[in-house]
């Protein structure tokens, strides 16, 4: 199906959907940044933790530093895969998207707790909003009319 053809709120779903995956890249280029432009992470755990040793320090920030970098990958597949869904008028991916971004959106407010610097929890929050954008769009009369026309489920 041609995008001329795709009811406007589906492209802009489809757009919106985009825009997080390629936000999540730069959530995870901006990790990489700060952490090479003094590694911001370490100094907050020696902050938060100062009872703590160097190598539990350096223990902490590499397994921060997977869990950003896993949430990060995940967004950009996830929110691709359903940029990809949506275009192809997948039924699942209106409830999918809106489990995705309620658990992500969860995800990211929770590491306002934690001892992060604010550019990295930033750099999560940002995502979902554009992933919560789309979930929106895709709950819209107009969008539904796409994934309930006489497209096979299985398909």
């Amino acid at each position: 199906m041609s995008s001329q053809q795709l009811a406007a709120s589906v492209r802009r779903a489809t757009l919106a959907l985009r825009t997080a995956a390629a936000l999540a890249a730069a959530g995870a280029g901006a990790i990489v940044i700060d952490q090479a432009a003094g590694g911001g992470l370490a100094q907050q755990l020696r902050q938060a933790y100062p009872q703590r040793s160097a190598d539990q320090i350096g223990m902490a920030e590499s397994s921060i530093l997977t869990y950003l970098f896993t949430l990060a990958v995940l967004g950009i597949a996830l929110f691709t895969a359903m940029a990809w869904a949506t275009r192809r008028g997948r039924r699942w991916v209106r409830g999918a998207g809106l489990a995705a971004v309620v658990l992500g959106t969860a995800l990211a407010v929770y590491n306002f707790s934690q001892p992060h610097p604010l550019v990295m929890t930033l750099a999560g929050v940002v995502p979902c909003a554009a992933g919560l954008v789309a979930v929106a769009l895709l709950w819209t009369r107009e969008a539904s009319a796409h994934f309930t026309s006489t497209r096979p489920a299985s398909a």
